[in-house]
């Protein structure tokens, strides 16, 4: 199979259930039954060597189900599956238990940027399995908004493969990890492209450790290895209506620790809520930049520009200063600024989907020795 073939398969397929999943979810039990597809893409134009990127994903969450006091979530993408049950303790909501488990192709490769150019020298594919268990706690009565603590430990397998393009690179040997992450949410945003309420304060620490895990990288030369990895991350976000405007803002940081390329936060590109560990940053390639730790910025103005298909107008605003990993040598090179800029417009379809198309202005990412990024993006989400 061909490198583009595989590119064009990840692009439906890949980043799957963490897209979903990951920011809306984690850290409470979602007990609203949903039935939604979702579907995004991003890509740069004019000048720049992107590696086609996107995903699809279908979603099914109910509650009392498959039997009373419990709540299932399926999760499916072609070539990645996800499930997860949930028990509510003595029948309360408040207390719950849950494990999940979770297998699929493509998730956990790399495909490294330096100065806007691909090094698909270094490019390869990862493929994981996880397992997971956890317990979730709702303090009642403490706050207008609620708030919820939430443990999980996760064993995950991951194996690697070249890319057709892997040359002189010595990849990762297959490795399991062991993580133990706690988070702290106040508050929670109705998932969706356009929901328009709430609000959100999210705090996670993660102790990460590799059993098998050895150090990889070019031309003989190995990357800072490290078994061992600390994450701590947190974000305050709210979607506020003002008049016929909506205001999404968004702040988010990270702080890391023996943080390599397979570890680190991605930044960049159009596309919104790809997993847990990548966010949206208008006009560079999706996840191009890698950070040990950063800051970051979001700000959406969405308007309404006629009652016809509910067409609405986005204004988009990102800055973003981040400790920098440099994809060719895997050492940290400092502090940099990467501000983004981007309108949008939105609409309904005539069968009730909901889709955004985007552009993005990187004004710091670097093209052919220039700087000025363009990035293009689709968005489209169905509830069913």
């Amino acid at each position: 199979m061909s490198a583009m073939n595989i590119a064009w398969i990840r692009l439906g397929c890949v980043a799957v259930f963490v897209a979903i999943v990951g920011s809306d979810t984690f850290a409470q039990v979602d007990v609203e039954p949903r039935t939604v597809l979702t579907v995004q893409s991003s890509t740069s134009v004019l000048h720049g060597e992107e590696w086609p990127s996107g995903f699809g994903a279908f979603w099914f969450n109910r509650n009392h189900l498959p039997w009373e006091h419990a709540a299932l979530r399926l999760v499916y993408a072609g070539i990645y599956a996800d499930a997860e049950l949930s028990y509510f303790a003595g029948g309360n909501p408040n207390t719950t238990l849950g494990l999940g488990i979770g297998g699929g192709a493509f998730l956990d490769g790399v495909d490294p940027y330096r100065s806007g150019e691909r090094l698909s020298h270094q490019q390869f594919y990862g493929d994981s399995v996880n397992a997971r268990v956890f317990v979730n706690q709702t303090i009642p009565g403490s706050s207008p908004l609620p708030i919820n603590v939430r443990a999980t430990y996760t064993v995950s397998g991951t194996s690697f493969r070249n890319a057709s393009d892997t040359l002189r690179f010595t990849r990762p040997h297959d490795f399991r990890t062991q993580q133990l992450m706690a988070e702290f949410r106040i508050g929670g945003i109705e998932p969706g492209l356009t929901s328009t309420r709430g609000i959100e304060l999210y705090l996670e620490v993660d102790a990460n450790e590799r059993t098998g895990f050895h150090p990889f990288g070019p031309n003989g030369i190995t990357f800072p290895a490290w078994s061992r990895s600390d994450r701590l991350s947190a974000s305050l976000g709210g979607r506020i209506p003002a008049g016929r405007t909506l205001i999404v803002v968004g702040v988010h940081g990270g702080l890391g620790r023996h943080i390599d390329e397979l570890s680190a936060w991605k930044l960049g590109g159009n596309m919104l809520g790809i997993d847990p560990f990548s966010y949206t940053l208008h006009g560079y390639y999706t996840r191009e930049l890698l950070a040990e730790s950063f800051v970051l910025a979001n700000l959406d103005f969405a308007f309404p520009i006629a009652s016809a298909h509910q067409l609405t107008g986005h204004l988009y605003g990102d800055y973003a200063t981040l400790r920098q990993l440099d994809a060719a040598t895997g050492e940290t090179i400092g502090w940099h600024r990467f501000p983004g800029i981007g309108a949008g417009v939105g609409f309904k379809t005539l069968w009730g989907a909901d889709c955004i198309i985007g552009y993005g202005y990187g004004i710091d990412a670097v093209r052919d020795g220039r700087r000025g990024g363009h990035e293009v993006g689709f968005a489209f989400e169905k509830s069913f």
